[in-house]
């Protein structure tokens, strides 16, 4: 009975793992419950199996969680509100869901079914999004969609706010490009392709949420792909955006629009609702906060006391459009510098995985998670997409994948260090 416990529990994690990031393409709740039942489920294989998930050759990572997160303890506990700071960082439970997910990869066929499962998921999403554009459904919701500009709705899925779903299916689009267009033959066709179509639904999907920021995210996340893939591809992709880019301006003259009119708007540095003139204020508030910022959950005070008294609640923001300079403004330069910190070294470990070859067939995983990150990073320099909750949790999938495969090769450097000693 005692030999089967360790598989039976693995199974039971794989189960749960695979509902949270089935859920997490249409459901927090679905998604948040089986994440918890999962954490509880990978305690108890670190206890049977005696497994670390904290291996040296992944400590740079885990360090500047680490870091990051008792600066924000320090930063709440020496603000005016403490208990609320404090409160607001249960969402960083979601780091978890990186060792979890690198424990699984290590199996193929639980790594194989997840890439599947989550892909199923973003197909029925994409699916009923465009239904959503076409017909105006929304099954789950009681709220109505936001009538589009020119014809058709605005679509969000079924996540509360459009900008929420452009994020998410930016990042999945690249994920699942990446994941496809890499060379190898430890992938059957026929499921490069359902990638592939993935991918580009994903994509239609996302401009169809009429999210400026979350269409270019896609765009900075392919010229990245050519970039790194080569000329050859660079070439084609900037071909297919140049006939993307038309097919909009002819098709779809309503989101044409939208980036014209913003654009002027967005010159007029008295414009309320325009990214600089809500960095300027938020960087109003870094500046007289320099090193421990406002502190969690107390950015809308201090924003809204700097605009002028008559202005409509919604011009009275929770964070600053730009998670850079959200961090800086809530938790201080040196919060700024440790968030930054983690993304530079996830980026090392994506990049340098490709350079280095870590296994066959890896380049896979970590083009996946680059331009999947690369996207995810994108969409956060004009809207805080690390605070939203739904977004952020595919991001730590993205980076499990891309993380795997170093923990992988963690035996191997042991035996180096045995031979060498």
């Amino acid at each position: 009975m005692n030999t089967l416990l360790p598989s039976k529990l693995t199974d039971a994690l794989f189960f749960f793992y695979a509902l949270f990031i089935f859920g997490s393409t249409f459901s927090i709740a679905l998604a948040q419950t089986s994440l918890g039942l999962a954490l509880i489920t990978f305690v108890a294989i670190i206890i049977v199996q005696r497994y670390n998930p904290f291996v040296p050759i992944l400590k740079r990572f885990y360090i500047f969680i680490a870091l990051y997160i008792v600066w924000m303890t320090v930063c709440a506990l020496m603000g005016e509100t403490a208990s609320r700071s404090l409160f607001i960082m249960k969402e960083d439970w979601l780091f978890l869901i990186v060792p979890i997910g690198i424990f699984l990869f290590q199996n193929e066929t639980y790594r194989n079914r997840l890439i599947m499962i989550f892909a199923v998921g973003v197909l029925l999403i994409s699916v009923y999004g465009i239904m959503q554009h076409l017909l105006g459904l929304n099954w789950f919701k009681d709220s109505a969609l936001t009538a589009a500009e020119g014809f058709g709705y605005k679509v969000r899925g079924n996540f509360s706010h459009r900008l929420t779903f452009g994020n998410y299916y930016a990042t999945a689009a690249l994920f699942f490009f990446g994941y496809a267009i890499t060379r190898g033959d430890d992938i059957v066709r026929s499921h490069r392709r359902l990638y592939l179509l993935v991918s580009a639904l994903a994509m239609i999907v996302t401009l169809l949420s009429f999210s400026r920021g979350s269409i270019l995210a896609v765009v900075v996340g392919l010229l990245v792909a050519g970039i790194v893939l080569g000329r050859k591809h660079l070439v084609s992709i900037l071909g297919a955006l140049a006939l993307m880019a038309l097919v909009v301006a002819l098709v779809m003259p309503g989101l044409a629009a939208r980036f014209t009119h913003a654009a002027e708007l967005e010159l007029d540095l008295e414009y309320e609702g325009g990214r600089p003139f809500i960095w300027g204020k938020s960087l109003d508030i870094a500046r007289e906060h320099p090193i421990l910022g406002v502190g969690a959950g107390n950015f809308e005070t201090e924003y809204a006391a700097r605009l002028r008294p008559d202005i409509p609640y919604y011009r009275k923001h929770v964070h600053a459009h730009n998670d850079l300079i959200n961090m800086v403004a809530t938790y201080g330069l040196p919060g700024f510098v440790l968030f930054a910190g983690l993304w530079l070294t996830v980026f090392g470990y994506f990049i340098g995985g490709r350079k280095r070859g870590r296994f066959p067939g890896g380049d896979r995983f970590f083009l996946a998670a680059l331009l999947g990150s690369t996207a995810f990073f994108t969409s956060s320099m004009v809207e805080a997409t690390f605070a939203d909750e739904e977004v952020r949790q595919m991001l730590m999938f993205v980076w499990a994948v891309g993380l795997w495969s170093w923990y992988k090769k963690q035996p191997d450097l042991k035996q180096r260090s045995v031979k060498r000693s």
